[in-house]
């Protein structure tokens, strides 16, 4: 029985039963401790996993280092060896070049060649030969149409008439423009202006024609696109003989080389 007293009151409010906390029922301390035990059997699963997983891995980084590090001394060896092998053959190239030299053609033969390829004994190379009577008059007309090379005018008017020519094949038009060339090698200013004029009459004529521009020079198919590379072949060949030559000659040779060796 309580009494509750507040101030001069007194009251009772009867009888007051006080009971223990009940404990847990079987059933559930038995699902606790699966559940415990199965949260436990994860944990230690994930972390074995996680253990060999990471086991592997360190395996595999291990197994490709070492994969790298003889693929990387394998190279180094065989780098070397090649470089010794490349000095070798250098050192061989050069003294068979020390020995022979390289074989430069004289300007008559390197200009010949590219003028008249194919031709070993080319009319213009002789001495003229004509029947004695008409010695004096044919030396006197080729001097005459000398001087009239020497004529911008004419020259320009005759190679465009040469060109307007359906008749003239592809041929003809290089072998006069190897003559040309041939006339006016030692007046180079003279043929430097007249392929000048006749490069810009054949880009006009290429716009006219709506074609690429990339074709322009392509085939040359035209007087003054041979007449180019006749001019070229003029100015290269100093060039050649003492910067270009013996570095080119030097990598062709080393090709070779190599091909050979397979």
């Amino acid at each position: 029985m309580w009494l509750v007293r507040v101030g001069g009151n007194e009251q009772s409010p009867g009888m007051v039963h006080i009971y223990s906390d009940s404990l847990l029922s079987l059933p559930t301390i038995v699902g606790i401790a699966v559940g415990g035990g199965l949260l436990i059997f994860i944990i230690v699963a994930v972390l074995i996993a996680y253990k060999r997983k990471s086991k592997e891995s360190d395996l595999t980084l291990r197994r490709l280092q070492m994969q790298m590090d003889n693929l990387e001394s394998r190279v180094a060896l065989e780098c070397k060896e090649a470089s010794a092998e490349l000095q070798t053959d250098i050192n061989e190239l050069t003294s068979d070049l020390d020995g022979t030299g390289i074989p430069f053609l004289d300007y008559r033969t390197y200009a010949t060649r590219v003028l008249f390829p194919g031709i070993e004994e080319h009319p213009v190379l002789k001495e003229l030969e004509v029947p004695g009577n008409r010695q004096e008059s044919v030396e006197k007309g080729l001097k005459q149409f000398g001087q009239l090379l020497n004529n911008k005018a004419f020259l320009l008017t005759f190679i465009r008439t040469l060109e307007s020519q359906r008749s003239s094949s592809m041929r003809d038009r290089g072998n006069v423009a190897s003559l040309i060339a041939t006339a006016l090698q030692g007046k180079m200013e003279y043929a430097t202006d007249v392929l000048k004029q006749l490069l810009s009459d054949l880009i006009d004529k290429n716009l006219e024609s709506k074609n690429h521009p990339k074709l322009l020079l392509r085939r040359t198919e035209s007087v003054a696109e041979k007449m180019l590379t006749n001019w070229f072949t003029f100015l290269l060949h100093k060039f050649l003989k003492e910067c270009a030559g013996e570095p080119l000659f030097m990598l062709y040779c080393a090709i070779k080389q190599q091909m050979e060796k397979g």
